[in-house]
């Protein structure tokens, strides 16, 4: 914290405040004259006069100017017409232009032509950029090449001016036939246009809290996923990696956790299309499986190994390409959101992706980068000589142990102490070494833009391929993007959006994992050459395989998704616009499985043996249709009233199917492996609906009204109708209010000159949340076979008062604009209040289910957020600009059935244990519960009195206790059916999520050199490290980290580990000693950018501008966290926790090296 205020502090102090004048900033596209005009007055506070029905017959207008003057603006405007403007008595007269009297010969010669080309820093030509010869008073823009022409004579002073961009100046000296200019972005984003729900925004006229991320920002680093893009950029944006898998799903939550049972991920709006992540949390199908990891009649779920990224389903954003984004808004308050309804309780995440530009000349764009990636932190697991040491020392001391308590010693044991030749192998191998790799990848994109007078375009493809660190896992992806809009008529235009992706994913099926707990002293091949067996069975965590062998089963999904949509827009009348949309989600995803016959099939009931080979298949397919008519409304009049009015319908379907089967009796490993090729069926399962699983209607009406560009007020309301719900609860009502005071247009701030922009605003609202899976209110009835005869069975006990989970929000605001643009920032405050969120109740055993659905939990989210950023250094060669956001948020459990139970067994009677966490009324969400050490028993009266306190359970529990065996805090509780104290040890032992969290950006610029760096941090969180877990004591015979060598001994008794025992699994739990604080301060990304500047070879090869980059990943991280990443989840979709580290896959470091081509 210290170190965020610093830095936040140290750039306030760097902005620099000069002076400030008030002028003209517009920005109208393809607008009409009239319009036009009476934009400038307005924003003038200026007279124009002009004959109507002449400036009604220019209907394509474009003005483009920052801090400009009016007479500026009134050049670009009339620049391409027939008109001129002159001031008589402080009026502004528009009238036909003159036609210049020739020129008689023994006049001055006219000015020469010079032409020119902008760009920004990037090299890529700017368009529409306001070009104005100051001294001659007469000016044009650029097209859509960058490129522009205007007559200047010697001494004449040219100025070029562009929203976003630094204004620069040009003076002419001599014959200037060609010159170039560079623009650089300026910091100031007041009139930056923001996407919102159904339309856009000029940020300054926002009444909700909406964060911002510039598609050159998420091109600017080499990331093959959007979700990871938005890593660090906005406040109230938590985004967490799961592992290193390439491809693999982020964690990301808006402004903290509003569902129990249901989805947390925000609302995907893609070019206008919904998007909901699809996870095995709220549909059949999308969970993935490891091969494996199941048992052999494929309900054994997925297995501890597999990647976490991919557990209960892929990455819904894989078919996305990030060069093709324009911009992401995310709405984070209700005022924002609540156009979305139902979908907008966990935020809305709005994707722009780009599009092409009238007027403008076709542009090719290629990128193509490669990547080398590792590990980020090699784990320190025992060597072979360590093992055999501890190894033996859990076996001594679990036989004295055994003899103390007159207990049988274990045959595996005494192999251990009295044969250890026979017992331990001569090999000392890096299983880590054996199955990672340095991998390179591949990524090429070429991209195409420009437009006509009537039509634009932009269309791109892309190829990845991305071979992972662990062996046999690998990520390609195929993306092409399509978008046109056409006119056909002044004033009826068809917007068409086509993003079609395919990902192909071989996923990591437990080989790391497997890697960390193989026995060192073992070899990956026998003398033969074959798969050394490792022949150990039992309980799937205490036996493990071969990793090298496990990296030869199949585990592959492939994801073919068809995001598309077409609109019909219609302007009935200036100010009234319809529009009519179509669109399309479809996904379809198939896995692949199989486990070849010299591999054993992990389950709880013991490896199972897959002689003959296991495989299957697992096909899903979604389908989301969206019909979509809005009615938009836009009036402003007496220069002080402004009108904003959009009503709406929408209809929505969405089916989803799947099939799984799974069949052994394969003939061979390596060539007959496919389903087809099965002798015995061993499992199925599916659902293939003949209609809609779910439907969905809403009306929808937002009004945005502004009072003297001061006051402005913002009303949302939406209704809802969802099949998901009983008839007595089918809709939804979900208003919002939003009102915003600017307080730099009011006088007393007038002699303020440094105050550019100050805007106070407030909002309430309803969302809502039906991301809960399909009729859950109905009770249903699932197929099934016993003993050859067919028969239905209850599945689902169902609930006709399940209602929606609605979330009340409350925000208050403060945007600020400071110096010129120079310092800019948004403080928010929140509370998120969700009173009836869904969970299972238990129901009599007696009535043939498990559960009841209801809508019994209360969460509570309140936090601050705070983002800075501002223009440190600004010369004319060096920039230095910086960026910075920090959040608090806390999730509290508000109110919880005591009776609500998830799986069938109370486990704790002041609270739930779900997942890794505990849910307890009046408590954080994120507790992580286990048992509590208390410490070491280290002397004869210690164990005496922890013996009395357990009871007759001490030699039920711990039959072995001893000297160097832990205590544990415990709970007493009566039991009926006891009759006596039955000590519990499940207690709280931390808390998973962090007190604050954020990032910040330092961008250096100097000359043809960018430089970015991105930064994460985290604070006050903790992690519960599984590996860390596994390594108190050995059970079985699988290996274990370094951890270990601090347990208790007799030289060691200062240890607050344990002794060690053989198949010690009474003192193997979830305690606190394997809690860590998982705080940290990463690099996450930095990237040095050069651009060439254009010389006569790219003329002649046809190249507007190019640019190399080097980019890297990772580069380092400050923390106390002794795992491999404290950014890490072990369930991207996790809906209550997520703070456990399995390690199934490491986190990477990479390091890439790029060039960009624009012809």
């Amino acid at each position: 914290m210290r170190l965020t205020a610093a830095i936040l502090l140290f750039a306030v102090l760097h902005v620099s405040a000069s002076g400030y004048s008030q002028r003209i900033t517009l920005t109208m596209h393809d607008e009409p004259l009239e319009k036009v005009l009476k934009a400038i007055e307005k924003l003038g506070n200026v007279e124009i006069l002009y004959n109507n029905d002449l400036v009604r017959q220019v209907e394509h207008v474009t003005v483009v100017v920052k801090d400009a003057g009016v007479d500026e603006a009134l050049t670009m405007a009339l620049a391409r017409t027939k008109f001129d403007f002159k001031v008589v008595e402080g009026i502004l007269i528009i009238s036909p232009r003159e036609e210049p009297a020739p020129v008689k010969p023994e006049a001055t010669a006219p000015p020469d032509e010079i032409t020119g080309k902008v760009t920004g820093l990037d090299g890529k030509p700017l368009a529409g950029v306001s070009v104005v010869n100051k001294t001659r008073k007469y000016g044009t823009q650029t097209d859509g090449a960058g490129v522009f022409t205007i007559a200047a004579g010697e001494k004449d002073v040219i100025e070029f001016t562009f929203v976003g961009y630094g204004t620069q100046v040009y003076r002419v000296t001599g014959k200037a036939a060609s010159i170039s200019v560079v623009m650089a972005p300026q910091a100031s984003n007041l009139n930056e246009v923001v996407m919102i729900g159904y339309g856009s925004s000029q940020r300054r006229d926002l009444t909700g809290s909406v964060s911002t991320i510039s598609g050159k920002t998420v091109q600017d680093i080499p990331f093959n996923t959007v979700d990871n893009a938005i890593a660090g950029k906005a406040a109230g944006v938590q985004v967490t990696k799961t592992d290193g898998t390439p491809g693999g799903a982020v964690r990301i939550r808006v402004r903290g956790t509003a569902s129990i049972i249901g989805g947390n991920d925000p609302l995907y709006v893609i070019d206008g299309v919904p998007m909901q992540v699809q996870s095995s949390y709220v549909n059949q199908g999308y969970d993935v499986s490891n091969p494996v990891g199941n048992d052999i009649t494929g309900q054994g779920g997925v297995s501890q190994g597999m990647s976490t990224a991919f557990v209960n389903g892929l990455n819904s954003l894989g078919g996305l390409n990030p060069d093709d984004i324009e911009s992401i808004s995310i709405l984070k308050d209700a005022s924002a959101s609540a156009i979305y309804g139902a979908k907008a309780a966990n935020g809305v995440v709005i994707i722009t992706t780009k599009r092409g530009k009238k007027d403008a000349k076709p542009q090719i764009t290629a990128n193509y980068y490669t990547t080398v990636t590792g590990i980020m932190k090699r784990p320190k697991v025992l060597d072979a000589q360590q093992y055999k040491m501890l190894l033996t020392e859990a076996a001594t001391n679990d036989n004295a142990a055994r003899d103390k308590a007159s207990m049988k010693h274990l045959p595996q044991a005494d192999t251990i102490v009295n044969d250890p030749g026979h017992f331990f192998g001569a090999s000392n191998t890096d299983w880590v070494k054996e199955v990672t790799r340095t991998s390179v990848s591949h990524t090429a994109e070429i991209a195409i833009q420009g437009g006509g007078n009537a039509s634009r375009y932009y269309s791109s493809i892309s190829f990845t391929s991305m071979p992972g660190i662990v062996k046999g896992t690998d990520y390609k992806r195929v993306v092409g993007k399509i978008n046109l809009e056409n006119e056909i008529s002044r004033k009826f235009r068809i917007l068409t959006n086509f993003n079609i992706g395919y990902t192909n994913q071989n996923i990591a099926n437990g080989a790391y994992d497997q890697a960390l707990k193989a026995r060192p002293d073992y070899t990956p091949y026998d003398s033969t050459g074959n798969f050394y067996n490792f022949s150990n069975v039992g309980y799937s965590y205490q036996g493990f395989q071969n990793p090298v062998a496990l990296l030869t089963a199949i585990n592959n999904s492939k994801t073919t998704s068809l995001l598309g949509s077409l609109s019909a827009v219609y302007d009935i009348i200036p100010g009234l616009q319809f529009k009519s949309t179509v669109s399309l989600n479809n996904q379809i995803y198939n896995q692949r499985l199989y486990t070849p016959s010299y591999l054993q099939i992990g389950s709880f009931y013991g490896n199972i043996s897959s002689n003959g080979g296991i495989g299957g298949n697992t096909n899903s397919r979604f389908a989301d249709w969206f019909v979509e008519n809005t009615l938009g409304y836009t009036k402003e009049w007496n220069e002080k009233h402004s009108l904003n009015i959009l009503a709406g319908t929408s209809y929505e379907t969405l089916k989803t199917s799947f099939f799984s089967a799974t069949a052994t009796g394969y003939p061979n490993d390596n060539v007959l492996n496919s389903l087809s090729s099965a002798i015995t069926p061993l499992y199925t399962k599916g659902d293939e609906p003949s209609r809609p699983q779910s439907y969905l209607v809403s009306y929808y009406l937002r009004a945005n009204y502004t009072f003297m560009d001061r006051y402005l007020f913002t009303f949302t309301g939406r209704t809802d109708g969802s099949s998901k719900f009983g008839p007595d609860n089918k809709f939804g009502y979900f208003p919002s209010g939003a009102i915003a005071w600017r307080l730099s247009k009011e006088k007393f701030l007038a002699p303020v000159k440094w105050i550019e922009d100050i805007k106070l605003r407030g909002s309430y609202g309803l969302t809502g949340n039906q991301n809960i899976g399909d009729q859950k209110y109905r009770t249903l009835y699932t197929p099934y076979s016993y003993a050859g005869n067919n028969a239905l069975v209850p599945d689902q006990l169902g609930n006709p008062a399940v209602k929606w989970e609605t979330t009340k929000q409350t925000d208050l605001g403060l945007d600020f604009s400071l110096f010129q643009s120079r310092l800019q920032g948004t403080f928010d405050y929140y509370n998120k209040q969700t009173d009836d969120a869904l969970l299972s109740l238990p129901v009599p055993p007696s009535s043939s289910y498990s559960s009841l659905l209801g809508n019994v939990v209360g969460i509570r989210n309140r936090g601050v957020e705070l983002m800075l950023q501002g223009d440190i250094i600004r010369t004319k060669d060096f920039r230095w600009n910086m960026s910075a956001n920090i959040s608090w948020n806390r999730s509290i459990i508000t109110k919880l059935n005591k009776m609500a139970n998830l799986d069938g067994q109370l486990l704790n009677p002041t609270g739930l244990e779900y997942q890794n966490t505990t849910l307890v009324e009046g408590q954080p969400l994120g507790l992580i519960t286990g048992m509590k050490v208390t410490g070491i028993i280290k002397t004869q009266k210690q164990l005496a009195d922890y013996k009395s306190k357990l009871g007759f359970f001490a030699g039920y529990i711990f039959p072995t206790l001893d000297i160097g065996d832990p205590m544990y805090q415990l709970d007493t509780v009566s039991y009926a059916q006891y009759g006596a104290a039955y000590p519990d040890f499940h207690v709280i032992i931390g808390q998973g999520a962090p007190k604050y969290f954020g990032g910040f950006t330092e961008s250096f610029s100097y000359k043809n050199f960018d430089l970015n760096l991105y930064f994460l941090y985290s604070q006050g969180g903790k992690l519960m490290w599984a590996d860390d877990v596994s390594s108190t004591t050995f059970v079985g015979t699988s290996n274990a980290n370094v951890s270990m060598l601090k347990r208790y001994t007799a030289q060691n008794t200062n240890a607050d580990r344990p002794r060690l025992l053989l198949g010690g699994d009474q003192l193997m739990y979830n305690t606190n000693l394997s809690i860590y604080n998982s705080s940290y301060l990463k690099l996450r990304t930095a990237t040095l950018n050069y651009r060439f500047d254009k010389s006569g070879w790219m003329t002649r090869a046809g190249i507007q501008s190019a640019a190399v980059y080097l980019s890297a990943t990772n580069l380092f991280t400050i923390t106390k966290y002794p795992g491999n990443d404290p950014e890490t989840s072990d369930d991207s979709y996790s809906v209550a926790g997520g703070y456990f580290d399995v390690s199934n896959y490491p986190a990477v470091r990479t390091f890439s090296m790029g060039i960009k081509i624009a012809f």
